[in-house]
């Protein structure tokens, strides 16, 4: 067997094996979004990450719930290596889309995050946008997987819907489950929001940095 078909064969075992660890629900339920004309998001980066990596040497990255790839894309345009993960086959081949017509790479991966790997001290960035239900469903161990998967001097961007029901962030709740990095920027405010753009809603934005 030549090292190509075995890489082939290995790859298609892999995306069997995430496939199996995939809600068939939820990936339909997000496959209609990002199918659906009707929805509505931002296609353009977000301006706190913009904000947030200014200035900053580049490495590796990784986009939790990427999408359709607007932020994956811009980093891999700044020079990062981008590994972005959603459980949205639809999404990810949209990720591409965009990839190849911007000429940059990225890794992109269909997956459940309860499933990938996050791996220990393998990311120089982080990044976490509206993906405040399943952060909140997944909590504490998330916050132990997130931790761990920095690199000492890592950067944590985060951004999501607020309130009081239990699958949004609540006030001053990053803060506290990653007390132990550096609060770079904390915004509990009404402004616009990238999956809900023309109007104010109640976002959460958080940007920290781990220890070295």
């Amino acid at each position: 067997m030549s090292v190509r078909v075995a890489l082939i064969l290995y790859a298609a075992a892999a995306l069997s094996i995430a496939a199996q660890n995939i809600d068939k629900a939820d990936q339909d339920y997000w496959n209609g979004k990002y199918a659906g004309p009707a929805s509505e998001f931002s296609h353009q980066p977000s301006r706190l990450l913009v904000d947030a990596v200014r200035g900053r040497s580049t490495g590796a990255a990784i986009d939790l719930g990427m999408g359709e790839g607007r932020n994956a894309v811009w980093l891999a345009q700044q020079g990062w290596r981008v590994t972005g993960v959603d459980l949205s086959d639809v999404a990810i081949a949209q990720a591409k889309k965009r990839a190849a017509e911007a000429r940059v790479r990225i890794d992109a991966v269909v997956d459940d995050l309860d499933h990938y790997d996050f791996g220990r001290a393998r990311w120089d960035l982080i990044t976490v946008f509206y993906m405040h239900a399943w952060y909140q469903g997944t909590r504490p161990h998330v916050i132990e997987r997130i931790r761990d998967a920095l690199k000492p001097g890592g950067l944590l961007v985060m951004e999501g819907f607020a309130g009081e029901r239990e699958f949004m962030f609540h006030a001053n709740e990053l803060l506290r489950d990653f007390g132990d990095l550096r609060a770079i920027r904390y915004e509990d405010t009404n402004d616009e929001a990238d999956w809900a753009p023309g109007r104010h809603s109640h976002i959460i934005r958080f940007v920290a940095e781990k220890p070295n």
